[in-house]
C-alpha cells in the first residue's frame, strides 16, 4: 500500500507567518491607531477582501492590474482580491453614502494583497490603515488629516518626524503648462516611483508609458526636485 505523499509546510513566496513576539506589538500599533482615529471622530468600516474585478480594474491600463490577484469564482465571475482600500472605499461610498451622509470620516485597517516583485521589506500580502474624509471641500479636513497624523506618530513613540503636505492642483497646473494634461495619470504614477527607480527610470517610463518628450521629463524632474523655503519654491 502507498503511503500518503509528505506534504512539507511551507508559507509561498512574499507571503510570511506572524509569530506572537511580532504580533502583539503588531497588535498593539493597530489598536494605536484606532484610538487616534476615533478621537477624532472616524467611524470604522470594513470591505470584503474580494471584490468585483471591473471595480477593481476601474478603466483598465493600470500598473495595479498587473498586480492583481484575480479569478473566477464558482459562479463564473471574474474577481479579485483588494489591493488596497482606497478603491474598495470608492465603491463603498458610491453604494453607502446617501444612508450615512456626509462629510463621511472613516478608517480601514485591512489587509491587502499585491502580486509584485517581492524585495526587502516589501510583501505580496500586508495590512494598511487608512482614514479618509470624503463630501467636503472645506479646508479644516485637509488641516486635521496632519492633526491625525501628527498625533498618531506621536502616539507611536516618534518624537522628530517631518510631515509632507502635497496639493495635486499644483502638480495639475504644472502638467497642463507643459502640454501634458491628457497624460497626467500616467506621468504621475510615474513620478511617484522616483525613490525605487530614480530619476533616469522615471523618465525613461514617462517617455515610453506617458508619451513625454525627453525635454517634457526633464522638465518635470527639475521641478520635483526642488528644494527649500516656501519663497525659493514658489
Amino acid at each position: 500500500m502507498n503511503k500518503p505523499a509528505r506534504i512539507q509546510p511551507r508559507t509561498l513566496k512574499g507571503f510570511r507567518d506572524y509569530l506572537p513576539q511580532a504580533m502583539i506589538p503588531r497588535e498593539r500599533l493597530m489598536e494605536i491607531a484606532r484610538r487616534v482615529y476615533r478621537s477624532y471622530g472616524f467611524s470604522p468600516i470594513d470591505t470584503p477582501a474580494l471584490e468585483y474585478l471591473e471595480i477593481l480594474e476601474g478603466k483598465g491600463g493600470d500598473e495595479s492590474d498587473k498586480q492583481l490577484y484575480k479569478f473566477q469564482d464558482h459562479g463564473g465571475r471574474w474577481v479579485g482580491l483588494r489591493f488596497d482600500l482606497t478603491v474598495p472605499l470608492a465603491r463603498f461610498a458610491a453604494q453607502h453614502i446617501n444612508q450615512l451622509g456626509t462629510p463621511l470620516k472613516r478608517y480601514h485597517i485591512g489587509t491587502v494583497w499585491r502580486g509584485e516583485n517581492t524585495q526587502r521589506g516589501r510583501y505580496r500580502e500586508f495590512v494598511q490603515c487608512d482614514f479618509d474624509t470624503i463630501g467636503t471641500r472645506s479646508t479644516a479636513a485637509d488641516i486635521e488629516t496632519a492633526l491625525v497624523i501628527h498625533d498618531l506618530l506621536q502616539a507611536i513613540g516618534f518624537e522628530r518626524f517631518t510631515i509632507r503636505l502635497n496639493n495635486r492642483k499644483v502638480l495639475a497646473g504644472l502638467l497642463e503648462r507643459l502640454g501634458l494634461s491628457d497624460r497626467a495619470v500616467a506621468v504621475l504614477r510615474a513620478l511617484d516611483k522616483l525613490a525605487k527607480i530614480g530619476p533616469i527610470g522615471v523618465a525613461d517610463e514617462m517617455v515610453a508609458v506617458a508619451g513625454a518628450s525627453e525635454e517634457q521629463a526633464t522638465r518635470i524632474l527639475e521641478l520635483a526636485a526642488i528644494k527649500g523655503s516656501s519663497d525659493r519654491v514658489l
